[in-house]
Order: C-alpha cells, then sequence, then structure tokens
C-alpha cells in the first residue's frame, strides 16, 4: 500500500492541522494538532488555568492559624504543550503528532492577608510525547488517538515559609520528598478536532512507575520512622502501588455565531494516598503510623468557551466555570491528606 505523507496546514481557523492538509512533510515542523491536547478535566493541563477554589483548610497548610474547616485558595497552573511535528499520512486517514509537554503549579494562601505565602509547587517535564490519531467518520466514532509518553518526570516542593512555621509547630514530618518518574499511555475516542462541532469525547489512560516509589524521606527533614515506605535496603522507597488511572470525558456544544461553547468535563481518577500524617507532633505518643491506600478522586468542570473568531493563535480560546474537585489533595505531598474538597471559579486559557 502506497503511503503518502504531508504536513498541517491551516484547519477552519488557521493554526491547526486539517484533514485534507497536502504540503510536504517539511512543513508540519512546529505546527499544533488539536489532539492530543488535556481536557479540562485535567488537574495538570498542559494550558493556563487559574483556580480560586472554596477548599477544605487543615493546620498542616494553615499558616495564619485560622482553624477554619474552609477557606478561599489560590492555585496557578502554568502548563505548555510545544509542538514539534504534525502531519497526515494515508491521504488523512491517519495523523501523526510529536509534542512535548511541561506544566508547573503554583498554590498559594493568597488571602492570608499577611504574607500571602506558597504553600506548594510541582513541576512535571520529560520527553516529548507520540500522538497517533485514525479517523473513522463512522458515526459517534469520528476518531480514535493512541499517545504515549515514555518519560515523565515531577517534582513537588513545599513553600519556604510553610517549612520554617512547621518548626516553630513542631511537627514530627516538616517535608517530604515526593519526586518520581513514570511513563504515561492514553487512549482517546473522538478527540475534538473540529473545535466549533458539538462533540462526545472518552479517555482512559494509565501511569506507570519506572523505578523507586512516588516519594522518599530526608532524615534530615523530619522522623523518617513516620513514613510508611514499603521496599528494600537497596531501593528504600518502592511503594505497592506504582500505578495510576483515570477516566475523563467532555462534552462540547456547537459554536454559537458570536463564538461560544458550553463545556462540560469530568474525571474519575485511582491514585495512591500517600503513607505519612503531615499533622502529627514530635511530643504525640503514641505515634500513629498512617498506611498507603487507594483512593478514587472526582473533578468536574462546567462552564464556557469563548473562540475568538477570525484568530487561532495561542490563548484564542478563553474558558470560564466552575470546578469541583473531592478527594485526596491533588498537590504535592498533600497527597497524603484525604477527604479534601474544593468548589470555586476557573479560568483557563489555550
Amino acid at each position: 500500500m502506497a503511503i503518502t505523507l504531508s504536513a498541517g496546514t491551516a484547519s477552519v481557523k488557521g493554526r491547526g492541522l486539517s484533514a485534507s492538509s497536502s504540503n510536504p512533510a517539511a512543513r508540519g515542523f512546529f505546527r499544533f494538532a488539536p489532539f492530543g491536547q488535556s481536557l479540562y478535566a485535567d488537574m495538570h493541563p498542559n494550558f493556563v488555568r487559574l483556580d480560586i477554589p472554596y477548599a477544605t483548610n487543615r493546620p498542616v497548610y494553615d499558616f495564619g492559624a485560622h482553624n477554619s474547616s474552609y477557606r478561599w485558595q489560590t492555585t496557578g497552573l502554568f502548563g505548555i504543550n510545544l509542538p514539534i511535528w504534525t502531519g497526515n499520512l494515508a491521504d488523512s486517514t491517519y495523523a501523526l503528532n510529536v509534542t512535548w509537554a511541561m506544566s508547573a503549579n503554583l498554590w498559594m494562601d493568597f488571602f492570608d492577608f499577611s504574607t500571602s505565602p506558597i504553600v506548594d509547587t510541582d513541576y512535571r517535564i520529560g520527553i516529548p510525547s507520540v500522538t497517533f490519531l485514525h479517523r473513522l467518520n463512522k458515526g459517534f466514532a469520528k476518531n480514535y488517538s493512541i499517545q504515549w509518553s515514555p518519560f515523565k518526570h515531577e517534582s513537588t516542593h513545599i513553600g519556604d515559609e510553610l517549612q520554617i512555621r512547621s518548626i516553630d509547630r513542631d511537627y514530627a514530618i516538616r517535608r517530604v520528598n515526593v519526586s518520581y518518574n513514570y511513563t504515561e499511555f492514553v487512549f482517546t475516542l473522538n478527540e475534538a478536532e473540529d473545535r466549533y462541532a458539538e462533540n462526545h469525547c472518552f479517555r482512559v489512560g494509565l501511569m506507570v512507575l519506572w523505578h523507586g516509589g512516588w516519594y522518599n524521606m530526608d532524615p534530615d527533614a523530619g522522623d523518617a520512622s513516620l513514613v510508611d515506605i514499603k521496599g528494600t535496603d537497596k531501593v528504600p522507597y518502592t511503594q505497592r502501588n506504582p500505578w495510576e488511572v483515570y477516566l475523563q470525558y467532555q462534552y462540547q456544544s456547537p459554536t454559537s455565531r458570536h463564538g461560544f461553547q458550553g463545556i462540560a468535563s469530568a474525571e474519575i481518577r485511582n491514585r495512591e494516598c500517600y503513607g505519612f500524617d503531615l499533622s502529627v507532633r514530635k511530643s504525640d505518643d503514641p505515634k500513629n503510623l498512617q498506611k498507603e491506600k487507594r483512593v478514587f478522586t472526582y473533578n468536574i468542570f462546567i462552564g464556557a468557551r469563548y473562540n475568538t473568531p477570525g484568530y487561532d493563535g495561542y490563548f484564542s480560546r478563553i474558558a470560564f466555570g466552575l470546578r469541583l474537585y473531592h478527594g485526596n489533595c491533588p498537590y504535592g505531598q498533600f497527597r497524603s491528606i484525604d477527604n479534601y474538597s474544593q468548589v470555586g471559579a476557573c479560568l483557563m486559557f489555550q
């Protein structure tokens, strides 16, 4: 079978890969492809997002000791998915893209007016991901895609002011080093290539650790005997559950003549709740060891997106809505905290 290769040209709005592209392969370098991108239910997407949630408050990250059950917080996530190459195969029946995703989030106690301390920062980076798309156009099934991210790294860091305050409050654990490497596989049915059209998108993903575990404990950062790490002398931080799995769904309505779309996105994720209790103090006796366990998290976004008419450059799409989350805390070492909830405004730029 003869295979023809073509690269991305202007789509309906200008920057993407269209199914009818026919330019030489060299034109595919640094072209944006409207598939293989994060859905709005992803807690760590590859685009820019700002959350202002009313969220569960805990003493271990309540810098000002407000002692309330819930407080307003602020989280900014700065993600990017750098396009490396995008092209069509076999008369546009298939498509392929190579992208390089990275992101960093900043969790601030912005409504503590004394100092607005940084609570936690996480960053994710790795080597480029590959996404293969097969266009079916058979009734409900428009296409499917398979994405492989061979190597990703996440590292998280507690804010300096919060860590210093942990010493003052005599916490037995001041900081846990959440740092791990993983590979990720993603299958998607009905990528929304035509962003103006109504679409139902379904996605399943699997994260598998490369080696070691989700976290390790530096003895200088607290009482390491309070951390439930299952491993060996050679690999002292190998956890029993080296995987994470998630299901996502996203609906987008037809676009109005003014460029607006309704968006609803949801995720169910099964992941590790880390095996340590950050609230234990040095004076506590006895010290109860928190065991690792698997938990489900639920993340929902409902809102609207504005597609800038006549322009499809970066930040041409702006979404605003309500985000609801329940599960373990989704950031850094605080993932040892279960029964965490938040609801609030969410603003996203693509």
